[in-house]
């Protein structure tokens, strides 16, 4: 394979390329500059070669396997304390000397590949006198434990700190970064803070803008949903000029744009400049698809970066597949019909925008509902049901792109419907007034339409020793109740206690995707049934690594997945797009995309839930 040439790093290029002097004097010339040049290249509809763009495609490149067998054995020798047995990987050993070398590291790697230890010894590689390890809460005590363990068999730095995004993210502690002062900053599942806005997101960026020189390693198997976004602040903080992301927030946008997994498959702004970064085989590994292209010349000027250590490998020698677990309900069938025809719940009450229907459908799906009780003041339903009506009504003529209530509630608040909908703005103010005066989450209450779905997962618990992942607690109790089988929810924790790690290797269980999804180790289990599938494809790798992970000793993890309706197999589209999307901007080839998946394609569905063949 060609390499990117040596001034500009774009493949296939001559060598005649011109330097940055050369184009702003003839920026000059025309009294213009670079950012001139970039705002008429997204006017042109196209990512500009803008400053931020030369930067990036200017750094360095190298691949991190070269000697990496060699060099983790010298690492192992010096990190390994006397009577030790452990040896590191080839990767940690790695993430260490780079984050040891370039001030910091930007970790996407794959469920499985190691990355706690890396964490553990990242302090006493650095020497650093105070060490932060932030960790999902329900995470934590799994965390020290391990710390313990480790401490058996390496040089594990003897203060790490150990708190969760959790705490961090509360109100009270605002100033916990500033109190702790960590040189070492680790963020293990670093996607909990892919949103920016979020309280933990802008307390770390406060601290870093004010403690630059703080060392940052980010961990992550699903650092990234579908935007470019979800992870430049992180790589900034690892890398700081060195990160192979737009630092700028106008040219990230820009990129975004081109870069990102859309719904329809489409981007909103022509690749342009990006394309200097792929090579020839991105345009045939991308079978003629050119957005896909892009994110693959885009992975590899990202994993290629010194600091950037991502795992690539796909498989792991042991098969996956994904097969649908059809189950056939009248009720079910009828009930989610009539919400999507009327956009209303079974007790009457009006639904608000297309992801309010979605929330719905998906209880549904496993056959109940939530209602409210007690039920709200009338004055409260009342503004709820007129405002709704006229988000509906929005929704549907809408020519603005929006396609959520929060979205057209801003856009009645800066008056773009004054004229074509007068009552809009009346509407809203009416229910803003009241909206406070109600809390619908903590007065739900589940109704229950069917017992469907909880028969098919009782039957598949008596024929399989295997896990069965439930999106929702209500469904979670009630199906333990049924069966006798323990229900690790909250903490990963039993009704018992137990936690989860602790449950009778091989025998059935049930266990909740949002509290064992990430960070738990149950290779034990090759068998899972998943009765509630999430849209997120990062979810979804989560949750398949839990049990398609290293230490899985069966030829084959198997995964059924549980739809009463067709919206559940549309989710699990979603979340293929999304690893698709994934493996191709990160370098982290995702289990759906390797997965023997026999799941119907959409012009095959049409007959799978007929109502004349549903009892």
């Amino acid at each position: 394979m060609s390499k990117p040439c040596s001034k500009c790093d774009r493949y296939g290029c001559d060598g005649n390329c011109r330097d940055d002097s050369l184009l702003n004097a003839l920026l000059a010339e025309r009294g213009m500059t670079q950012e001139d040049l970039a705002a008429q290249a997204e006017a042109g509809r196209e990512v500009s070669r803008s400053e931020e763009f030369r930067r990036i495609m200017a750094l360095p490149r190298r691949e991190w396997e070269a000697g990496a067998e060699e060099f983790a054995l010298k690492l192992t020798n010096y990190l390994r304390v006397p009577g030790g047995t452990q040896r590191l990987r080839p990767i940690q050993a790695v993430t260490l000397r780079e984050l040891h070398d370039h001030g910091g590291a930007f970790c996407p790697q794959r469920v499985g590949a190691g990355k706690s230890l890396s964490t553990f010894l990242a302090g006493t590689v650095v020497s650093a006198r105070t060490v932060l390890l932030l960790v999902p809460a329900k995470l934590k005590e799994k965390t020290v434990r391990e710390i313990n363990n480790y401490r058996k068999h390496w040089y594990v730095h003897p203060h790490i700190i150990v708190r969760s995004y959790e705490l961090l993210g509360r109100e009270q502690s605002a100033g916990l970064l500033q109190e702790l002062r960590p040189q070492l900053l680790i963020l293990d599942e670093a996607h909990r803070v892919r949103n920016r806005s979020a309280s933990v997101t802008r307390r770390i960026s406060r601290y870093m803008d004010e403690h630059p020189d703080t060392r940052v390693i980010a961990l992550s198997g699903t650092i990234t949903k579908r935007s470019i976004k979800d992870f430049a602040h992180i790589i900034d903080w690892c890398l700081r000029h060195r990160a192979p992301a737009p630092r700028d927030f106008r040219v990230l946008m820009e990129w975004s744009a081109a870069l990102d997994e859309t719904k329809d498959g489409t981007t909103s702004l022509q690749g342009g400049a990006l394309f200097d970064m792929v090579h020839p085989d991105d345009h045939a590994a991308a079978a003629g698809n050119p957005i896909r292209a892009l994110r693959r010349g885009y992975r590899r000027r990202l994993v290629e970066t010194p600091g950037v250590i991502a795992t690539q490998e796909g498989a792991l020698g042991v098969s996956l597949s994904i097969e649908a677990l059809i189950v056939k309900d009248r009720t079910i069938s009828e009930v989610a019909a009539e919400l999507k025809r009327t956009w209303a719940r079974p007790d009457g009450v009006e639904l608000i925008d297309a992801m309010d229907i979605w929330r719905h459908l998906r209880t549904i799906a496993c056959g109940f509902y939530y209602r409210w009780n007690p039920p709200p003041p009338q004055s409260w339903r009342d503004a709820r049901r007129n405002w709704a009506a006229e988000v509906r009504e929005i929704l549907k003529v809408n020519r603005r792109g929006l396609d959520s209530e929060l979205m057209v509630r801003k856009a009645v608040e800066e008056k773009q419907y004054d004229k074509d909908r007068p009552r809009a703005r009346e509407m809203l103010e009416q229910w803003l007034k009241v909206k406070d005066q109600y809390d619908p989450e903590a007065n739900k209450e589940a109704i229950w339409l069917s017992d469907a779905v909880l028969v098919a997962c009782a039957k598949w618990a008596k024929e399989n020793n295997g896990i069965i992942w439930v999106g929702f607690v209500e469904f979670g109790k009630r199906l333990s109740a049924m069966t006798g089988l323990p229900y690790y929810a909250n903490q990963g924790r039993s009704a018992d206690g137990r936690i989860i790690e602790d449950h009778p290797p091989g025998t059935p269980m049930i266990a909740s995707i949002a509290s064992n999804g990430e960070g738990r180790n149950l290779q034990a289990w090759s068998s899972n049934l998943v009765a509630s599938w999430p849209s997120s494809g990062a979810t979804c790798e989560q949750m398949l690594g839990r049990t398609h992970r290293d230490g899985q000793e069966a030829d084959e993890v198997t995964v059924e997945i549980i739809a009463s309706i067709p919206e559940v197999l549309l989710d699990f589209d979603r979340s293929v797009a999304d690893a698709r999307y994934i493996g191709d901007t990160t370098g982290q080839e995702q289990k759906l995309s390797y997965a023997d998946i026999a799941i119907p394609p959409k012009e095959d569905r049409g007959g799978l839930w007929l109502l004349d063949q549903v009892p």
